[in-house]
């Protein structure tokens, strides 16, 4: 009995190499990836709050006051009123909670202005 080698033209079979088939299998191979990678940092952009934990209260508390959201002689009871008012006033959701994406906004709000007070162009 002789056994006759036919080509593969489907998916299914070897492909040789440098052919259409292998260079094409490589190419969506390496755009899955680049997927992949694209979702998570996209993910990690827009829902921050499921990536960073909740941030330390005394911290968030001190930013909340440096940015004049808050008097620091307020009770406790006010921090998360004045939180809120923080994320209104930044355009992000209004929901109390020092979460990744609002910590992130306070870290940036505090660091203007204290680049603004460091130059003269805003009060102490």
């Amino acid at each position: 009995m002789v056994t006759i080698p036919a080509p593969h033209h489907g998916s299914w079979g070897p492909s040789a190499p440098g052919s259409g088939a292998a260079l094409d299998h490589r190419a969506r191979s390496g755009l899955r990836r680049a997927m992949y990678v694209v979702r998570g940092v996209l993910g990690a952009l827009f829902a921050a709050e499921l990536v960073l934990p909740e941030a330390d209260p005394e911290r968030v508390r001190s930013l909340l006051v440096d940015l004049g959201h808050l008097d620091a002689a307020a009770p406790p009871a006010e921090h998360r009123t004045a939180l809120v008012s923080f994320q209104r006033a930044t355009g992000i959701p209004a929901h109390g909670v020092a979460d990744g994406r609002t910590v992130s906004e306070l870290v940036k709000a505090a660091r203007e202005l204290w680049e603004l007070r460091d130059l003269g162009l805003a009060a102490r």
